[in-house]
This record gives structure tokens, C-alpha cells and sequence, in this order.
């Protein structure tokens, strides 16, 4: 089954905006990240295009939206790590 969540430092990620991951931010770690890779993008109506990010092997996606970093698909033990690198 697959789901939508989010990676936020809110308490509730309709307030991501108010404690922000910045997108440069966002952006440096899925670049730094080994197991990411762009795949094309999103088209937000607000923000524009954003880059789509995948795992090789995995039924996932993640794109930065105002503050927050959405993900698409099965929850698996990566995106913890992928979370935790934005923790700070």
C-alpha cells in the first residue's frame, strides 16, 4: 500500500512553512544523498517546477514543497535516514 507523508520540523506539517527545511537545503541533501536520484518534476501551480527524487530499487518519490519535503509511496527505513539528515 502506499501512502503521502511529509518531512517536516513542525509539529504538524500544514506549519511547515512557519519552521522551514529551506529548498537549497533540501536540494544539497538529496544531492549529497547516494541512494537519490533526480527523476524529472513536479509542476506546482504555486511554486513552479521542483525536482523529483527517487531510490533506485524503491516505490517512492520526494519533492520539496514550502518548507517541507512531500514523499510518495512505501514508507521504508531510507526515508528515516533521509529524515534525520534534515533534522538539525
Amino acid at each position: 500500500m502506499s501512502y503521502d507523508f511529509h518531512i517536516t520540523r513542525a509539529e504538524s506539517w500544514p506549519e511547515s512553512d512557519q519552521f522551514p527545511i529551506e529548498r537549497r537545503e533540501w536540494e544539497a541533501t538529496a544531492y549529497a544523498h547516494s541512494e537519490l536520484f533526480q527523476d524529472g518534476y513536479f509542476v506546482w501551480r504555486d511554486i513552479g517546477h521542483q525536482p523529483v527524487y527517487k531510490i533506485s530499487g524503491e516505490v517512492i518519490s520526494f519533492s520539496w514543497r514550502i518548507g517541507r519535503v512531500d514523499i510518495s509511496g512505501v514508507f521504508t527505513d531510507k526515508v528515516m535516514g533521509i529524515a534525520e539528515d534534515l533534522a538539525s
